[in-house]
C-alpha cells in the first residue's frame, strides 16, 4: 500500500499542523508558552507517533487499536487548541487554520479506521 509509513497522507497534514503551530507558539504569553503551548506541541508529536505506528503494522487488530488511540489524541488536541483560543493565546484566524487541519486529519483518520474494520 504505502512504501513507507511516512507516505501516509495524514502525516503531511500533521506535519503542516505542527509547523503552523510552532510558528504560533512563539507568540503565546510566556505563562502559557511553556504549559499549554508545550502540551499542544507534545500532543501533536504523540499523534504523529500513533499514526506512524498504525502505518507500520500489518495486523489489523493492532492497527485498529493504534488508530483508535490516535483518534483519542486528536480529540484531546482539538480541545487544547480551542482552550488556547479561549485563553486568547491564538487569534480567531490562527484557530480556524489549525481547526481546518485538525478537521481534515479527523476525516482521514476516520476513513482509515472504517476501511480496516
Amino acid at each position: 500500500m504505502f512504501r513507507s509509513p511516512l507516505d501516509v497522507p495524514i502525516i503531511h497534514i500533521l506535519y503542516q499542523l505542527y509547523s503552523s503551530f510552532h510558528a504560533l507558539v512563539i507568540k503565546f504569553p510566556k505563562s502559557e508558552r511553556y504549559s499549554l503551548g508545550s502540551s499542544i506541541q507534545s500532543q501533536i508529536l504523540s499523534l504523529f507517533e500513533s499514526v506512524i505506528g498504525a502505518a507500520s503494522v500489518n495486523n489489523t487488530t493492532l492497527k485498529a487499536a493504534k488508530l483508535s488511540d490516535a483518534s483519542i489524541k486528536l480529540d484531546l488536541l482539538r480541545l487544547l487548541i480551542r482552550l488556547a483560543k479561549d485563553c486568547k493565546c491564538l487569534s480567531n484566524e490562527a484557530y480556524l487554520k489549525l481547526e481546518s487541519d485538525l478537521h481534515q486529519s479527523g476525516k482521514m483518520l476516520g476513513g482509515w479506521l472504517k476501511s480496516i474494520k
